[in-house]
């Protein structure tokens, strides 16, 4: 048993840092694919970031996942949360958001994953 329990442990150790991993695309790809647009509203039940990704190259996505980032005065982050934009986005559209927020001085809105669809050719 404490052998498995070695071997389990010196495996576990060869793997990489859990959140060692950097951004999944670089920032002149996303320029190059979106453009992002977002402003906080006050609601009834709290701030909530309302917004839209335009969809710049002639590709459609879908799956778009956007990290949405909360910033204090000094542009810390204070709190993360996750979006979606909903459905497929056509090329050179737009796919709107909305996601409540905690209220903050600043927000940080990034993509953080997305897929390309029907890209059969």
């Amino acid at each position: 048993m404490r052998a498995l329990v070695a071997i389990l442990l010196a495996g576990a150790a060869l793997l990489p840092a859990a959140g060692a991993a950097g951004p999944l695309y670089a920032d002149a790809t996303l320029a190059e694919y979106f453009r992002l647009q977002w402003e906080a509203m006050p609601g009834a039940r709290g701030p909530a970031l309302t917004g839209y990704v335009e969809n710049l190259s002639n590709l459609p996505f879908d799956r778009i996942q956007l990290l949405v980032e909360s910033l204090d005065a000094s542009g810390a982050v204070t709190g993360r949360l996750d979006t979606r934009v909903l459905g497929l986005l056509p090329a050179h559209q737009r796919g709107c958001f909305t996601t409540p927020v905690p209220a903050a001085p600043s927000y940080r809105v990034t993509i953080a994953s997305f897929d390309w669809a029907n890209c059969r050719d």
